[in-house]
């Protein structure tokens, strides 16, 4: 079975296909290159919003202040999560945030007690003590001979204005807070082996698992070498799993993945997608604990009293509650719910287009072709020959019978139709504003099946199952769960270890806590390629 399904995802491997041309109904795909597997480049990332509150919480025991914790700016997601390192800036308005927020926590904390739990003492000589201790946390690892050397520096120089011990400390600390080593993820990029370990690698796993620094447990098996081996590492992440903390890393997921960050919120339904949203992949990972492809055709939903109203729905209570759907066609599954449906409509060119693109992405890993240049003739064109009443399914068919359009749509247009009686918010319907019937029949193109050939489906249960079964959907769930956990986007000589991590989705036990563990000991997690002008 193993074998098998290593070969199914090897001839379904995302890659660059021959040509272009789109497939019709009995036409075989292409083959699809398959490229063997590299180390990713080596990456220095900065740590998001959300990550430096978090670390400010677990290191110093500070909540930041809201006016200065909202000062910092947001963050834009690159390959649709905000810690992707490639397409990270620093602003000016980052470097204000930052010295405002040292200065707040600063301030806002017991610094006494962190004096006394990183010095030990406030006599001369003592400095140097404090340096070394509070660099090593805030840091991440222990301080370099010049970065010991600067810090005492600063030190001495506060100290020589008639300042305390615990007033010098304090803006130690502060610098420190706003320097490239707190808020930057590094790798140590000497090592000949190429292997992340020891202090880098407990940083990795932290911010994949927690969003925040490591704890003391990680920082003693990074300072033991135990995370120097695959088992090592996977052995704390086992650890991690079972902290509370490990829930923020799969809300943040299923937040970017979804795109939730851009649900316009006119109808003041925006809070409510987006808890009920992360409320069902929480559910389903940390609750049920069921194999983690299947939450595609999981038979329940999780809606608020106003989201099960537009499902034509009893409320069961108020916040958020657990919906049965098994007599429900058609509204089951990560895909059918509400937050979903809505960050995966909320873009323009029609519903099924927005669609498509975003199954095309999230569920397939792949980019769609380039659109003409003179596409707003083209589309200008076929829109004059259409009725005003035409339905959605009306205007993509045409689509397709042109060939100037098919070439792009019949990459995506079919993968979309299932979903036309859940409208932009997700809520149910059989027609349109127009009467027109919604179908829920359609076709996943050969490009993307095992055989080759077109794979129709008549509704959307039927779909999702499909989906759920499709080894590039597998891959690609498996790859998107990979750059979340590194920050970074894989490359096409990095979808092999997609494909590996796939087979143990599939079956290594399937669940979350299996996906992490095979993550975690994965070569695309341990390993970095060398610098570009060492090649």
């Amino acid at each position: 079975m193993r074998a098998l399904l290593a070969l199914l995802l090897l001839t379904g491997c995302v890659g660059r296909v021959a040509d272009d041309q789109p497939l019709r109904p009995g036409e075989r795909t292409r083959e699809i290159e398959v490229l063997p597997f590299e180390p990713v480049s080596p990456l220095a990332r900065r740590l998001t919003r959300e990550e430096v509150l978090h670390t400010l919480e677990d290191s110093l025991g500070v909540t930041a202040p809201a006016a200065e914790a909202d000062a910092i700016p947001d963050d834009l997601p690159v390959g649709g999560f905000v810690n992707t390192g490639q397409g990270q800036a620093t602003l000016p308005d980052h470097v204000r945030a930052y010295s405002r927020l040292a200065t707040a926590v600063t301030a806002e904390m017991d610094l006494a007690a962190f004096v006394d739990a990183h010095a030990g003492c406030r006599d001369p000589g003592c400095e140097a003590t404090f340096v070394a201790s509070a660099g090593a946390q805030l840091f991440r690892r222990p301080l370099d001979a010049r970065e010991q050397q600067d810090f005492e520096a600063l030190f001495a120089a506060v100290a020589a204005e008639e300042a305390s011990f615990d007033e010098a400390a304090g803006a130690v600390l502060e610098a420190m807070l706003q320097s490239p080593q707190f808020l930057y993820l590094y790798l140590d990029e000497t090592a000949e082996e190429r292997v992340v370990r020891g202090h880098a690698m407990a940083s990795r796993l932290s911010y994949f698992l927690w969003l925040s620094a490591p704890d003391e447990a990680l920082r003693r098996a990074a300072e033991a070498g135990e995370l120097d081996s695959a088992e090592g590492v996977a052995a704390q992440a086992e650890r991690m799993l079972d902290d509370p903390r490990a829930r923020r890393s799969t809300a943040r997921f299923i937040y970017d993945w979804a795109r939730l960050a851009t649900l316009p919120n006119g109808d003041g339904l925006k809070p409510e997608l987006v808890e009920a949203t992360v409320a069902f992949y929480q559910d389903h990972v940390w609750e049920r604990g069921e194999p983690l492809l299947s939450i595609l055709t999981s038979q329940s939903a999780a809606l608020t009293p106003a989201l099960a109203e537009r499902w034509h729905l009893e409320s069961l209570g108020d916040g958020v509650r657990f919906y049965d759907t098994s007599e429900l066609e058609g509204r089951g599954g990560l895909l059918t719910q509400p937050g979903i449906v809505a960050g995966m409509t909320n873009a323009d060119g029609g519903e099924i287009v927005a669609r498509g693109l975003f199954l095309l992405d999230q569920m397939f890993c792949r980019d769609a072709p380039s659109p003409p240049a003179d596409l707003q003739t083209i589309i200008d064109g076929f829109l004059e020959e259409l009725p005003e009443d035409a339905s959605d399914r009306l205007i993509a068919e045409t689509r397709l019978e042109r060939g100037d359009c098919a070439t792009c749509h019949a990459t995506f247009d079919p993968l979309a139709y299932g979903f036309e009686q859940l409208d932009y918010r997700g809520g149910f319907r059989t027609e349109d504003d127009h009467g027109n019937v919604m179908r829920t029949d359609g076709w996943i193109p050969g490009q993307y099946t095992v055989s080759g050939f077109n794979e129709p489906y008549a509704d959307l249960d039927e779909y999702t199952a499909a989906l759920a079964r499709n080894p590039e959907v597998q891959m690609c769930f498996a790859q998107r769960h990979v750059e979340h956990a590194m920050g970074t986007q894989l490359g096409d000589r990095q979808r092999a270890a997609a494909r590996d991590l796939a087979v143990e989705l599939v079956t290594g036990g399937g669940d979350y806590r299996a996906l992490v563990l095979a993550i975690v000991r994965h070569d695309v997690f341990r390993t970095y390629a060398a610098p570009e002008e060492a090649r």
